[in-house]
């Protein structure tokens, strides 16, 4: 990455902030994923920041759909904090200014470093970096490459996720089609 990340400063570059997603950024170099929500909560700031995570890709021809849901533990002395279930659809084609990829080689792992901002700021609410095992990376490798393979079909990759999100009505609902889950503890303190 060619710039540095602090949290409570502004995002250093300019984007057009979706409402609540994920946007991915698959690059040979490195991986960074940005989940922009609207209005955060100080416990959803808590849960991306100090929760465990749980990603999980589901690939498509023309698409693939990031899975993510951040949560601590419930506490007798208060409830969870939480931030997900979401999902976000990516193509490869759509992936502007930079060359698209995935960092190593098949069956390994990779660095992810994960920004949480909020949309309405543009204002860095929490970073994380978390290392994606062996088997969703290639998941997303094998995503990728079957996307690059493929010229770019702006309508057909609009189809094939509208059809994805017609057969099923909530993320939980769209695990079911998942190549890969991974589970990430809450990081130590």
């Amino acid at each position: 990455m060619g710039y540095s990340l602090v949290v409570g400063a502004p995002y250093p570059k300019q984007v057009n902030w979706p409402k609540s997603a994920a946007n991915l950024v698959l690059n040979d170099p490195y991986v960074e994923i940005i989940y922009a929500f609207d209005g955060l909560t100080a416990g959803e700031k808590h849960a991306f920041s100090t929760g465990a995570a749980t990603f999980a890709v589901v690939p498509g021809n023309r698409h693939l759909m990031w899975c993510y849901r951040f949560e601590t533990p419930d506490r007798p002395d208060r409830q969870s904090d939480s931030l997900g279930w979401g999902d976000s659809p990516w193509e490869a084609h759509r992936q502007r200014d930079r060359r698209v990829g995935v960092p190593g080689g098949i069956g390994k792992p990779f660095m992810a470093y994960m920004v949480l901002v909020d949309s309405s700021t543009g204002i860095v609410e929490g970073l994380r970096v978390v290392e994606l095992d062996a088997e969703i990376a290639d998941s997303l490798r094998d995503a990728v490459a079957r996307q690059l393979a493929r010229p770019s079909d702006d309508v057909a990759a609009s189809e094939e996720i509208d059809a994805v999100y017609q057969r099923h009505p909530s993320t939980q609902s769209l695990l079911s089609e998942a190549t890969s889950v991974q589970m990430v503890p809450a990081p130590a303190k």
